[in-house]
């Protein structure tokens, strides 16, 4: 008698519970949105026709967590993107994006279906945009030139260009530094001179004429620096 009291009073828990989680009996699940990195206003995530404004925390370097306004029912699925962002197999590509940075799912994907799991939680991890810094190296006839940009950058050998004897032409050779994130400054300077024959290299070009300056506005819509002169003699 005591058992079959109990199976209606369970089944009974069971529809409120239902009941008060999303009515007509399905459960809905709020989408919860965490975002790391995050520096600069713009990003807009967008997800089964609802948008969310995500603003940089007040704190620089803190985590920003916000909630979509509406809750998905039980098996609606659900793809968490950057407002108007182009979509390929889950890669996403530009929409509304912050300033000067990328933003992409990490370490979990942002897309499933409701009642997948227990909760429906979305990280999105974002990055300042680095830009190139490159430039020209003229009349290098030596070896062991190797260029530095600051003291955190990796160094960059440059070797002279050969002809069909591997003798030294002297003739200029691209010049690729490592990127630059944006608003950081860069100085480029000869760390190791050439030898053999022993030349000396100096630095030009860049934002100051002397091989530095600031990943700036500028240089963004520029697509980087390109005007480094490494000259030696």
């Amino acid at each position: 008698m005591k058992f079959s009291l109990a199976r209606p009073a369970f089944a009974l828990a069971i529809t409120l519970t239902l009941a008060s989680c999303g009515g007509g009996g399905k459960a809905t699940f709020p989408i919860n949105v965490t975002v790391s990195g995050l520096q600069y206003p713009g990003l807009i995530l967008s997800t089964n026709g609802q948008d969310l404004a995500v603003n940089p925390p007040a704190t620089a370097g803190q985590d920003v967590t916000a909630v979509f306004p509406n809750q998905l029912e039980y098996g609606q699925t659900y793809e968490v993107t950057p407002k108007g962002a182009t979509i390929a197999n889950h890669v996403y590509s530009g929409g509304a994006l912050p300033k000067h940075q990328q933003c992409s799912p990490s370490p979990f994907p942002a897309y499933g279906t409701a009642g997948q799991l227990a909760k429906i939680d979305i990280r999105y991890t974002c990055v300042i945009n680095s830009y190139a810094l490159t430039g020209t190296v003229n009349g290098l006839k030596g070896t062991g030139l190797v260029l530095a940009n600051g003291s955190t950058a990796p160094t960059v050998p440059v070797d002279p260009v050969l002809d069909a004897n591997n003798n030294p032409t002297g003739a200029a050779v691209a010049l690729t530094m490592y990127p630059v994130p944006y608003n950081t400054t860069y100085g480029v300077t000869v760390l190791t001179q050439p030898t053999n024959p022993t030349q000396t290299c100096t630095v030009s070009g860049g934002a100051n004429g002397t091989g530095g300056g600031t990943m700036d506005d500028a240089a963004e819509t520029a697509g980087g620096v390109t005007s480094l002169v490494v000259t030696c003699q």
